[in-house]
């Protein structure tokens, strides 16, 4: 058994929002620790991806048993803004490149 499991949507910011919700407890309940909300491709307004967040935070009825983790691309240079919307809407983990190393963009 592993202690810390993480789970990640390949471009949540695009997903279905009521089925993703429903994976998102399916996996807690499977025993992710770690549940990471990428915008895979950038586009997403800081805006949307924090009520995003916000969102998952009251309609997943198991999130506190997990991290809300979020990865967000800098294609239209919205990473960091969507970075920390994400924080102040409740996610505890941010994972990120510094001074581009590693973006694709």
């Amino acid at each position: 058994m592993c202690k810390d499991v993480e789970f990640s949507a390949e471009d949540a910011g695009r997903s279905d929002y009521r089925l993703f919700v429903k994976v998102v407890e399916a996996i807690i309940d499977a025993g992710a620790s770690t549940v990471n909300i990428p915008d895979t491709v950038g586009y997403t307004t800081s805006v949307e991806f924090g009520a995003k967040i916000s969102e998952i935070k009251k309609r997943v009825p198991n999130i506190n048993k997990a991290i809300i983790s979020v990865h967000c691309h800098n294609d239209l240079g919205l990473a960091v803004a969507n970075s920390l919307s994400a924080i102040e809407n409740g996610a505890r983990q941010v994972e990120c490149t510094i001074n581009g190393i590693g973006e694709r963009a």
